[in-house]
């Protein structure tokens, strides 16, 4: 059973962010039933435009940290896809797609991209392309 905790913030905002995350484990990765998943609200280096980050120790653990202060984001559509982002790459690290290495690589289907820039990193295109059609599904489901 997939084990998801989330800490930090106010309870509205952990109860928002947990059941996120829950669906994105059902949309994503439908089969996978050891994930572990912690996440922090707290504050980030979002004066350098960070909200959120998603660490991993291998192919089923892993920890996210998001902005704590949601009223300093631009809506509240940009807690959701920021959440639906991290999520993203929960899923390409326990699919195998993107990997880390000990000595600092960071593999992506096979490939070294430890010297590439942010803007062009395949996970990060990746993520950025999935999570607005996450939050489309989303929204529609929600909406209901």
């Amino acid at each position: 059973m997939n084990f998801v905790l989330v800490t930090g913030s106010t309870k509205k905002n952990r109860k928002l962010v947990e059941g996120i995350t829950n669906w994105c484990i059902k949309e994503l990765m439908p089969r996978m039933r050891t994930l572990d998943i912690e996440i922090e609200l707290r504050e980030t280096l979002r004066s350098e435009g960070v909200y959120g980050w998603c660490e991993s120790a291998d192919s089923r653990n892993f920890r996210i940290d998001l902005h704590k202060k949601f009223d300093e984001y631009e809506n509240l559509e940009d807690v959701i896809k920021t959440v639906m982002h991290e999520m993203v790459h929960v899923w390409q690290w326990a699919t195998g797609l993107c990997k880390d290495y000990a000595d600092g690589r960071r593999m992506w289907k096979g490939k070294d991209y430890t010297d590439t820039p942010y803007s062009k990193q395949p996970w990060e295109r990746q993520a950025y392309r999935m999570q607005e059609t996450l939050y489309k599904k989303w929204l529609t489901e929600v909406t209901e």
